[in-house]
């Protein structure tokens, strides 16, 4: 998963017209649908979405329209915003959202080509390419390893182990929430000990909690903390699939 996404609308019939529209982009998952505001920021925090569309007619907390509440709501507690698009029946809101520096403007009923050339502008200016190598420098000694060779990350007090697709093991001199900010998105958080490149994952038991990793035998377990993270990675790979039976 790349781009999850959240939608807050309570009209049925823009969420539908926005999945629509990114069903067949498979870097894009829609990781919630709120219909008041209340239930958005739930979402936004919990879920961590690259992308929110958000129509500011929408209720609010008080049960007022939510205009841009939820924006200042979510600048006191994320380090990272998520981009923001504005689906609205009306361009009232256009000079606020300009203040708000949102990433574009949509007008309503929506058509798909708008939605898709949002789409574009979203990853024209947010998709930075970034090397595919971390440096593990000790002492003078510098070991270069490829993220796609990475199996799993493990916590061990204030190191972290890589577990590699080689069998090899690396020990790196910080903890595992460094690597959980600087890995990509692939990587992903689903215990206090462990990190997982979804790509190498092969199986989800969710009665036993674990993930079972391609090239071990090890089977990495999930905490309830994390199941919402276990939840998306398993559409993720579901929707990539060549047949879901």
């Amino acid at each position: 998963m790349k781009y999850p996404y959240v939608i807050f609308d309570n009209d049925h019939t823009t969420a539908r017209a926005i999945q629509i529209a990114l069903e067949d982009r498979n870097d894009y998952i829609c990781t919630g649908i709120a219909q008041n505001e209340q239930d958005a920021l739930d979402l936004i925090l919990e879920r961590k979405p690259r992308l929110v569309f958000i129509d500011p007619t929408a209720p609010g907390i008080n049960g007022a329209p939510t205009h841009f509440s939820l924006l200042t709501e979510l600048n006191q507690f994320m380090t990272q915003m998520p981009e923001i698009v504005i689906v609205s029946k009306t361009a009232d809101f256009a000079i606020e959202g300009i203040r708000n520096n949102v990433l574009d403007y949509i007008l309503k009923p929506l058509i798909r080509s708008t939605i898709v050339k949002t789409i574009y502008r979203f990853e024209k200016n947010h998709d930075q390419t970034k090397d595919n190598t971390l440096c593990f420098r000790s002492y003078g000694d510098y070991r270069f390893v490829n993220v796609d060779e990475i199996l799993y990350l493990k916590a061990e007090s204030n190191t972290t182990d890589f577990v590699m697709s080689n069998g090899n093991k690396i020990e790196a001199f910080k903890t595992l929430k460094h690597f959980q900010r600087v890995l990509p998105d692939h990587f992903v958080r689903i215990h206090n000990s462990y990190i997982i490149n979804t790509r190498y994952v092969s199986r989800i038991h969710f009665g036993k909690a674990k993930c079972a990793i391609k090239n071990t035998k090890d089977l990495i377990p999930f905490s309830k903390s994390y199941k919402n993270s276990v939840e998306e990675i398993k559409d993720t790979l579901a929707k990539n699939s060549l047949v879901y039976v």
